[in-house]
């Protein structure tokens, strides 16, 4: 009996057969366990961080960092000593320090000329500014413009060194010979009657005065005066040609560079009130 009821559940044709062992089979798959988490294998990187050695034309510059394919860094690039490997500390190196990694596509490679339209051309035709030039004035006509438009005096105000002699009295004594060098030198000052002011008056201060002076005519205006175009010629002190440190009256000798002949004017330094 038993093997009766077998042969009957069993298909009797062969299509049946067929869609029984289907059958069989989908219900074996839906029973293999499943694999989660499983890693996928990694796939070969396509290029390779290099170091340019020399200037590649469409990679970039030497001394650039380009990705590039392994076959052509092994077979070409290398052995031509075009490039180095980058190692994988140098790598990380580079990713931490943002180190741009890229092909400059453009290096070398000439760029293709852009043909203007007839309305740009027109366009910068109508806003076209043309180049103000200015004529340099001959070294006689500055300095005749220059006597022209400058003051026979140039007044500057400073503010007097006053002598406290009260209190300088009270430190007598300190020394027999410092006491003679401060004697003297308070009897130079009033045998001369040089007062001395905080600060100085330089040519720098003549020639900023001068300037301003010209800029009231505007051919004078480009006159091209320097602070070593003048230099103090009467009342110094020690010999100095660019700098007064007293109260007086000054004699000042200007001449630009390339002029035959000085001019001379005064400059008074006056108290401040």
């Amino acid at each position: 009996m038993a093997s009766i009821a077998r042969s009957i559940l069993l298909p009797q044709c062969a299509s049946c057969t067929r869609r029984f062992t289907r059958l069989g089979l989908d219900g074996w798959g839906s029973l293999q366990q499943q694999v989660r988490g499983k890693q996928k294998l990694v796939k070969p990187s396509d290029s390779v961080a290099v170091k340019l050695l020399k200037n590649v034309k469409g990679y970039g510059r030497r001394g650039a960092y380009i990705p590039i394919s392994p076959a052509m860094m092994r077979n070409h690039w290398f052995p031509q000593g075009k490039a180095a490997y980058v190692l994988p500390d140098q790598l990380k190196e580079l990713k931490r320090q943002k180190v741009t990694i890229e092909r400059d596509f453009e290096f070398g490679m000439e760029q293709p000329k852009v043909e203007k339209t007839e309305e740009e051309v027109e366009f910068e035709a109508q806003h076209y500014v043309r180049p103000v030039e200015i004529e340099l004035l001959s070294p006689a006509r500055s300095m005749e413009l220059i006597t022209i438009f400058t003051p026979s005096t140039i007044d500057f105000a400073r503010q007097p060194i006053e002598d406290d002699s009260s209190s300088s009295d009270t430190y007598l004594g300190a020394s027999d010979s410092a006491d003679i060098l401060a004697a003297a030198e308070k009897a130079e000052k009033k045998a001369s009657g040089m007062v001395g002011i905080y600060g100085s008056v330089t040519t720098a201060d003549v020639a900023t005065s001068i300037r301003q002076s010209l800029a009231n005519n505007d051919e004078a205006a480009r006159v091209i005066l320097a602070e070593n175009d003048i230099r103090f010629v009467e009342g110094l002190v020690d010999g100095e040609t660019s700098r007064v440190k007293h109260l007086g009256k000054f004699k000042v000798e200007i001449q630009v560079k390339g002029a035959e002949q000085a001019l001379i004017r005064s400059v008074r330094v006056l108290p401040q009130k």
